[in-house]
Protein backbone atom coordinates (compact mmCIF):
# COMPACT_ATOMS: atom_id res chain seq x y z
CA UNK A 1 0.00 0.00 0.00
CA UNK A 2 2.52 2.08 1.19
CA UNK A 3 4.29 1.90 -2.29
CA UNK A 4 0.90 2.18 -4.49
CA UNK A 5 0.85 5.77 -2.57
CA UNK A 6 4.63 6.81 -2.86
CA UNK A 7 4.21 5.83 -6.31
CA UNK A 8 1.20 8.11 -7.26
CA UNK A 9 2.70 10.83 -4.91
CA UNK A 10 6.12 10.54 -7.50
CA UNK A 11 3.69 10.28 -10.58
CA UNK A 12 2.14 13.08 -9.66
CA UNK A 13 4.97 15.69 -7.94
CA UNK A 14 6.66 14.67 -11.28
CA UNK A 15 4.13 15.86 -13.46
CA UNK A 16 3.46 18.86 -11.20
CA UNK A 17 7.44 19.42 -11.82
CA UNK A 18 6.98 19.08 -15.51
CA UNK A 19 4.65 21.31 -16.24
CA UNK A 20 6.01 24.18 -13.87
CA UNK A 21 9.28 23.83 -16.41
CA UNK A 22 7.33 24.14 -18.98
CA UNK A 23 5.09 27.18 -17.97
CA UNK A 24 8.84 28.70 -17.00
CA UNK A 25 10.28 27.81 -20.65
CA UNK A 26 7.38 29.63 -22.69
CA UNK A 27 7.58 32.74 -20.47
CA UNK A 28 10.63 33.08 -20.69
CA UNK A 29 10.81 32.08 -24.52
CA UNK A 30 8.13 34.53 -25.28
CA UNK A 31 9.87 37.12 -23.37
CA UNK A 32 13.10 36.87 -25.71
CA UNK A 33 10.84 37.03 -28.76
CA UNK A 34 9.54 40.25 -27.75
CA UNK A 35 13.15 41.84 -27.38
CA UNK A 36 14.00 40.78 -30.75
CA UNK A 37 11.00 42.06 -32.11
CA UNK A 38 11.51 45.68 -30.94
CA UNK A 39 9.29 47.71 -29.58
CA UNK A 40 6.55 50.15 -32.05
CA UNK A 41 7.01 53.59 -32.09
CA UNK A 42 4.87 56.14 -33.28
CA UNK A 43 4.27 59.71 -32.58
CA UNK A 44 3.69 62.90 -33.89
CA UNK A 45 6.68 66.07 -33.96
CA UNK A 46 6.12 69.92 -34.26
CA UNK A 47 9.01 71.69 -34.62
CA UNK A 48 10.65 74.89 -35.65
CA UNK A 49 13.63 75.50 -37.88
CA UNK A 50 16.06 77.68 -39.35
CA UNK A 51 18.68 77.07 -42.96
CA UNK A 52 21.17 79.09 -43.95
CA UNK A 53 23.70 78.44 -46.90
CA UNK A 54 26.32 75.62 -46.05
CA UNK A 55 29.47 77.94 -46.94
CA UNK A 56 31.31 75.70 -43.56
CA UNK A 57 30.20 72.48 -45.66
CA UNK A 58 28.98 70.90 -42.67
CA UNK A 59 28.08 67.13 -42.81
CA UNK A 60 26.21 65.49 -40.21
CA UNK A 61 25.91 61.67 -39.27
CA UNK A 62 28.12 60.77 -41.87
CA UNK A 63 26.41 62.47 -45.20
CA UNK A 64 27.20 64.31 -48.03
CA UNK A 65 27.55 68.24 -47.26
CA UNK A 66 25.04 69.77 -49.03
CA UNK A 67 23.58 73.79 -50.16
CA UNK A 68 21.55 74.02 -47.05
CA UNK A 69 22.19 73.77 -43.55
CA UNK A 70 19.15 73.08 -41.30
CA UNK A 71 18.45 73.15 -37.64
CA UNK A 72 15.12 72.34 -35.69
CA UNK A 73 14.10 71.81 -32.50
CA UNK A 74 11.00 70.73 -31.29
CA UNK A 75 8.71 68.40 -28.84
CA UNK A 76 5.97 65.68 -28.98
CA UNK A 77 4.69 62.38 -27.98
CA UNK A 78 5.20 58.66 -28.48
CA UNK A 79 4.40 55.59 -27.71
CA UNK A 80 7.74 55.74 -26.00
CA UNK A 81 6.51 59.24 -24.15
CA UNK A 82 6.81 62.37 -24.34
CA UNK A 83 10.30 63.44 -26.66
CA UNK A 84 12.14 66.12 -27.43
CA UNK A 85 13.22 66.42 -31.38
CA UNK A 86 16.52 67.97 -32.00
CA UNK A 87 17.81 67.56 -35.57
CA UNK A 88 20.58 68.55 -37.88
CA UNK A 89 20.69 68.37 -41.30
CA UNK A 90 21.78 69.61 -44.91
CA UNK A 91 19.31 69.89 -47.78
CA UNK A 92 20.34 70.17 -51.54
CA UNK A 93 18.94 73.56 -52.69
CA UNK A 94 17.45 72.37 -55.80
CA UNK A 95 17.12 68.72 -55.47
CA UNK A 96 15.07 66.06 -53.03
CA UNK A 97 18.21 64.77 -50.92
CA UNK A 98 17.96 65.10 -47.02
CA UNK A 99 20.33 64.05 -44.55
CA UNK A 100 21.23 64.39 -40.99
CA UNK A 101 21.19 63.32 -37.52
CA UNK A 102 18.42 63.46 -35.46
CA UNK A 103 18.16 63.23 -31.38
CA UNK A 104 15.07 62.45 -29.27
CA UNK A 105 15.40 62.94 -25.67
CA UNK A 106 12.85 62.12 -22.91
CA UNK A 107 11.88 64.78 -19.98
CA UNK A 108 14.45 62.67 -17.70
CA UNK A 109 17.57 63.08 -20.34
CA UNK A 110 17.32 59.73 -21.86
CA UNK A 111 18.07 60.05 -25.37
CA UNK A 112 17.53 58.37 -28.77
CA UNK A 113 19.96 59.06 -31.66
CA UNK A 114 18.83 58.43 -35.58
CA UNK A 115 20.41 58.73 -38.73
CA UNK A 116 17.85 60.68 -41.15
CA UNK A 117 17.74 60.30 -44.79
CA UNK A 118 15.00 61.98 -46.42
CA UNK A 119 13.60 63.39 -49.92
CA UNK A 120 11.29 66.54 -49.85
CA UNK A 121 9.03 67.93 -52.57
CA UNK A 122 8.82 71.38 -54.04
CA UNK A 123 6.12 73.28 -52.54
CA UNK A 124 2.72 73.19 -53.23
CA UNK A 125 0.69 76.95 -53.96
CA UNK A 126 -0.15 77.50 -51.17
CA UNK A 127 3.54 76.90 -49.69
CA UNK A 128 3.40 73.55 -47.98
CA UNK A 129 6.24 70.76 -48.59
CA UNK A 130 6.10 67.40 -48.18
CA UNK A 131 8.74 64.92 -47.32
CA UNK A 132 9.41 61.17 -46.86
CA UNK A 133 12.10 60.43 -44.04
CA UNK A 134 13.64 57.03 -42.70
CA UNK A 135 14.92 57.07 -39.83
CA UNK A 136 18.22 54.51 -38.57
CA UNK A 137 18.54 54.11 -34.82
CA UNK A 138 21.88 53.61 -33.83
CA UNK A 139 21.95 54.02 -30.04
CA UNK A 140 21.56 56.56 -27.04
CA UNK A 141 21.73 57.13 -23.37
CA UNK A 142 19.60 55.65 -20.23
CA UNK A 143 16.36 53.35 -21.43
CA UNK A 144 17.82 54.08 -25.26
CA UNK A 145 20.90 52.65 -24.76
CA UNK A 146 22.16 50.44 -27.33
CA UNK A 147 19.20 50.99 -29.42
CA UNK A 148 18.64 49.56 -32.63
CA UNK A 149 15.59 49.38 -35.54
CA UNK A 150 14.13 51.94 -37.94
CA UNK A 151 11.31 53.83 -38.63
CA UNK A 152 9.49 56.10 -41.49
CA UNK A 153 8.57 59.56 -41.24
CA UNK A 154 6.65 61.83 -43.28
CA UNK A 155 6.54 65.86 -43.31
CA UNK A 156 4.68 68.70 -43.96
CA UNK A 157 6.56 72.24 -43.47
CA UNK A 158 6.12 75.51 -44.54
CA UNK A 159 9.17 78.53 -44.74
CA UNK A 160 8.34 81.71 -43.37
CA UNK A 161 8.83 84.98 -45.31
CA UNK A 162 11.32 83.00 -47.94
CA UNK A 163 11.72 86.46 -49.85
CA UNK A 164 13.29 88.02 -46.91
CA UNK A 165 15.79 84.99 -46.30
CA UNK A 166 19.16 83.91 -47.94
CA UNK A 167 16.47 82.81 -50.94
CA UNK A 168 15.46 86.14 -51.55
CA UNK A 169 19.03 87.60 -51.65
CA UNK A 170 19.33 88.70 -48.09
CA UNK A 171 21.64 87.42 -45.40
CA UNK A 172 18.59 86.31 -43.34
CA UNK A 173 18.22 82.73 -42.62
CA UNK A 174 15.27 80.59 -43.48
CA UNK A 175 12.89 79.72 -40.67
CA UNK A 176 9.58 77.11 -41.01
CA UNK A 177 7.64 75.10 -38.87
CA UNK A 178 7.58 71.50 -39.79
CA UNK A 179 4.94 68.71 -38.58
CA UNK A 180 6.84 65.33 -38.46
CA UNK A 181 4.76 61.70 -38.13
CA UNK A 182 6.82 58.75 -37.52
CA UNK A 183 6.46 55.22 -37.66
CA UNK A 184 8.24 51.73 -36.77
CA UNK A 185 10.28 49.70 -34.40
CA UNK A 186 13.38 50.26 -32.48
CA UNK A 187 14.85 47.85 -30.28
CA UNK A 188 15.71 48.72 -26.72
CA UNK A 189 18.34 46.91 -24.61
CA UNK A 190 15.58 47.15 -21.40
CA UNK A 191 12.74 46.57 -23.45
CA UNK A 192 12.17 42.95 -21.50
CA UNK A 193 13.14 44.25 -17.86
Amino acid sequence: MFRKLFSRRSLLLSSLCLLVMAAMTVVLASKGTRADEGTRIEGTFTVAYSGTRNTANDSFCGGTPHDIAVEAHGTGYSTLGPLSFALHKTVEATGPLMHGCLTLTAPNGDSVSAIYDGTEGAPNADNFGFGTVTLTFTGGTGRFRDARGSANMTASFSNFYPASSFFGGTGAPLQGVAFYSVEGTVSLHDADQ
